[in-house]
């Protein structure tokens, strides 16, 4: 932490790491002392009525600090990497606009590196026919059996994926079988215009035990604030169950929780597990980005550990 980096003008702190790790909390503290907004990264709280799931902002939290780019979709409306980046390069050149160095806070690290590392196009390498074919797998022999594929054509994209997201699942499987070349190497290898912008990531470091403790806390607090109730709530919406929305951990328990494939307890141990291995894939991701200072999540000065490294 002894390192002093001097923002350039076209600086984005960024504050990013795994899931409960604290990012909300510590973006709004940040915001607050730099006088700047959020930019969410969130690839679920985009969506409105879902906000236990995603654990959004409470509305005073939304009230202290101006945030962008959560809340304003309802949850039938497919959204995208890319779309995020074209949308959160917008807010951040208004940004720039009025001095205002912007944070951009959030766990969904494709939205991250859509937006600073650019994306490659893989409609145009993909073949309709093994889609097709993708999707009947699907439905007849579950995600896990896809999963199992992927793990063994493309182990990379096996362990940062959203595994349980089929549509992921399936989009990388597509790109492997339509070009024998697994989609984590091409984009490694895609040639992009680099982002115009500079990331200073920041991540919270806790020890993995202690982040599972947090994590399980976390699921009990959402699941007796009401989840069960709100994922019951857009169903009764008319929102369909199979939405890529809707396929979230704490929704799809307790979905089967109402089907009665679990009881009460086991759904809630399900969410617990499945979210700390959410979590675990999440690190995966991040602990590769070398250019992210990690902050001592332990310590009650993390903002301190900002200002040790950043001279706005």
């Amino acid at each position: 932490m002894s390192r002093k980096i001097i923002l350039p003008k076209n600086s984005v702190i960024v504050i990013t790491g795994p899931t409960a790790s604290g990012k909300t909390s510590l973006s709004i503290e940040l915001a607050h002392s730099l006088k700047s907004e959020i930019i969410s990264a969130d690839s679920r709280q985009v969506y409105k009525l879902m906000d236990i799931c995603t654990a959004k902002p409470s509305q005073v939290e939304l009230n202290t600090v101006k945030h962008h780019l959560i809340d304003f979709l309802d949850p039938n409306i497919e959204y995208s990497a890319g779309k995020f980046a074209d949308d959160a390069t917008k807010v951040i050149k208004k940004l720039y606009e009025s001095d205002i160095i912007p944070i951009v806070c959030g766990g969904s690290a494709f939205y991250i590196k859509a937006l600073f590392d650019g994306l490659f196009d893989e409609e145009n390498k993909s073949k309709p026919e093994i889609r097709i074919k993708l999707n009947q797998e699907l439905e007849n022999f579950g995600i896990g059996y896809l999963q199992e594929q992927l793990e063994k054509v493309d182990y990379k994209s096996y362990t940062i994926i959203e595994l349980d997201n089929p549509r992921r699942v399936i989009r990388a499987l597509e790109y492997y079988y339509s070009t024998c070349e697994p989609i984590s190497v091409a984009y490694e290898k895609r040639s992009t215009i680099k982002s115009e912008f500079q990331p200073i990531y920041f991540a919270i470091d806790y020890p993995r035990e202690e982040l599972y403790d947090r994590i399980n806390q976390r699921c009990e607090q959402m699941w007796n604030n009401g989840l069960v109730n709100e994922y019951k709530s857009l169903i009764s919406l008319g929102y369909d169950e199979n939405l890529n929305s809707l396929n979230t951990v704490g929704y799809k328990e307790s979905r089967d929780y109402l089907k009665g494939i679990y009881s009460k307890e086991e759904a809630l141990e399900e969410f617990k597990k499945n979210t700390r291995r959410f979590a675990k894939r999440q690190l995966t991701w991040f602990r590769k980005n070398k250019d992210i200072n990690w902050l001592e999540g332990k310590s009650e000065s993390k903002l301190d550990q900002i200002n040790d490294i950043i001279k706005a």
